[in-house]
């Protein structure tokens, strides 16, 4: 999903209603640069195929004239709601931040109606930096989870509660900076999503101004999630480590839905705040959505994968015969850049390597050197970015990789959706290549291609 022009940024208000899915997002019309936001809106029947509808919100309130900021959104009366920052700078350029409800007016929810500011401000020791309601309802009662900046310039996360979703108390910080023994957890922990899955409350979000750790969190903002426990009763959050949830180059703010079916669905922005050079700028639009995701927690850690509707855009295939692969053989071949690569690979000694949007010099490297165990996708040689990204993997000798790549889009979901890593890539031109090989040997049991 990308916009029709300008700027877009954060998905907003992902949900199912009435068997269909909205997908708002953060989107500036106007230029390929930040501005004061509008709520663009989507919706699909298969999460696949998406329809731009009229704009939901704008920025023509005296309390969010300078932007209709994040949010999410929920069923209240069997009404569809937005629940949003509204941002305002008063005439000293003060920030104030206040959260904010909407909704529909007709009958095919293309129209909206502000209802006004619901948390008039940030508690006592906190800066105005305070955005991104995430709400959802246990026990029959409504909770939301907002991103906040103390005064002492550290990121935490809060909880509120309400009866009724109109009137909200604040009831504590459950993450972040100072709790729970994190220190050094960055200046602001923004977009926020707690949720239940398999039994366990996941919180995952986006806090900014940490430092690398290892192979972890080398983007400029980072993404990541906590799993634990939520006890409802004493506002205590119980977590263990912050771990990525996407390794790539380019993924942020992402936002969850409990879709009817149980699945619980994932879409985020395929960008970075302040990294706005691309490409795309000279056609007068930047950035994307990823593909929805599913989630699962397996041995205790996140795990995402494209959702099975992804299936219904394949239009032909290519399929390899499997075989051993030696360091003087390759695998090779040519095609548009959008399709879908699946590989399973067996019996890996050494370096097995993928070169995608192979064009002359220009192309970026996937490989898993299975010695080491490191998994690598590196882009040094892409044409536009730069840079590498990598992680250890939970097996040595065997590799399954799910590819798509649309056009400037990549995403690699790793084993299963144990890994993934996602972000932009600008090949030199239409048709590019793709190559497979091994410094040493491996068994291919599987390689094809699915074109688009």
């Amino acid at each position: 999903m990308t916009p029709p022009a300008g700027l877009l940024n954060d998905p907003n208000g992902f949900i199912q209603f009435d068997g269909q899915y909205h997908l708002f997002y953060q989107w500036h019309p106007f230029a390929c640069q930040h501005g004061s936001k509008f709520w663009a809106h989507c919706t699909s029947d298969d999460l696949i195929h998406w329809e731009l509808k009229p704009t939901a919100l704008a920025p023509d309130a005296s309390y969010d004239k300078n932007g209709c900021y994040s949010g999410s959104a929920f069923v209240l009366n069997d009404e569809l709601h937005l629940f949003y920052t509204g941002n305002l700078k008063d005439e000293a350029n003060q920030r104030i931040s206040t959260q904010c409800l909407a909704k529909p007016i007709d009958s095919k929810l293309e129209s909206y109606e502000k209802l006004g500011p619901v948390i008039g401000g940030q508690p006592e020791g906190y800066t105005a930096h305070f955005r991104d309601p995430k709400i959802w309802q246990h026990d029959e009662r409504w909770y939301c989870v907002l991103g906040a900046q103390t005064e002492q310039l550290t990121g935490q996360v809060l909880l509120y509660s309400s009866d009724d979703a109109k009137q909200w108390q604040y009831l504590a910080p459950i993450v972040g900076d100072g709790i729970n023994g994190l220190t050094e957890f960055g200046y602001m922990f923004e977009c926020p999503d707690l949720f239940a899955l398999d039994g366990q409350d996941v919180l995952i979000g986006c806090p900014q101004g940490i430092q690398p750790q290892g192979m972890n969190f080398h983007n400029r903002h980072n993404n990541g999630y906590f799993v634990g426990q939520l006890d409802y009763a004493t506002t205590q959050y119980t977590h263990g480590e912050f771990l990525p949830l996407d390794r790539g180059f380019e993924f942020y703010a992402p936002q969850t839905t409990l879709a009817d079916d149980g699945r619980r669905l994932l879409s985020a922005w395929l960008g970075i705040p302040d990294e706005d050079d691309q490409p795309t700028v000279e056609h007068n639009w930047i950035h994307a959505l990823s593909l929805v995701r599913s989630l699962h927690l397996v041995d205790g850690k996140v795990q995402q994968r494209p959702v099975e509707e992804h299936k219904q855009l394949r239009c032909s295939q290519q399929q390899w015969a499997e075989q051993s692969l030696n360091a003087q053989q390759s695998l090779s071949f040519s095609s548009e850049n959008c399709f879908e690569l699946a590989l399973k690979a067996e019996q890996i000694d050494g370096v097995l390597s993928l070169r995608l949007a192979e064009v002359g010099e220009h192309f970026v490297e996937i490989s898993f050197d299975s010695a080491t165990g490191v998994f690598k996708v590196d882009r040094s040689h892409a044409l536009y970015q730069d840079g590498s990204r990598e992680c250890l993997l939970s097996t040595r000798d065997s590799l399954e990789l799910q590819i798509f790549f649309d056009r400037s889009i990549l995403e690699i979901f790793v084993n299963n959706g144990e890994e993934v890593f996602s972000g932009r890539v600008f090949p030199a031109q239409a048709v590019s290549n793709t190559t497979v090989t091994s410094t040493k040997s491996c068994i291919i049991k599987e390689l094809i291609r699915y074109d688009y």
